[in-house]
């Protein structure tokens, strides 16, 4: 399959062009994982980093070059200590999704509700919508072929018997 490229939006920096298969590949690594999750929780340096790894600081070193090349890390404090720079992880989170064009990754925490919601719609075919706001209460006609509606079913089931 062909490597797609996306928008990468960062809160701090500009848009950045990124590979998708070069992020998968970053994050297919368990060293660069425990970098990201380690960063997410403040800055931390390259020799904490290896401790907490269990690798050489030349190892992390080249996983911190790496995600910052990505966009996922940064360098925070350098004029504190020109030889040992603390990083700190530059997203909240990553979206993956598959379509006919390949594999895309969007920055930015998942909103499971949301993501529910937009997957739903873009299955069923909704024929009306009301809203009694006094209530709460939303009323929602949708089209579904028998299959799906089975389907639907059983999870509706599940859901309910919990």
């Amino acid at each position: 399959m062909a490597a797609s490229t996306h928008w990468v939006a960062s809160s701090s920096l500009l848009l950045e062009e990124v590979e998708s298969d070069d992020l998968l590949d970053a994050l297919g690594d368990e060293v660069a994982r425990e970098i990201l999750v380690a960063g997410k929780e403040g800055p931390v340096t390259a020799e904490e980093l290896a401790d907490s790894c269990g690798v050489s600081e030349s190892t992390i070193y080249r996983r911190l070059d790496r995600l910052n090349e990505l966009g996922l890390v940064e360098r925070c404090n350098p004029l504190l200590s020109a030889s040992k720079g603390s990083y700190q992880t530059r997203i909240d989170g990553l979206s993956l999704s598959v379509d006919e064009n390949g594999i895309g990754i969007q920055q930015g925490p998942s909103d499971s509700k949301l993501d529910a919601m937009e997957t739903v719609l873009d299955v069923v075919d909704v024929q009306h919508v009301n809203y009694d706001a006094e209530e709460d209460l939303v009323d929602v006609q949708f089209k579904l072929d028998p299959e799906l509606f089975e389907t639907f079913m059983r999870v509706y089931g599940r859901k309910r018997d919990r």
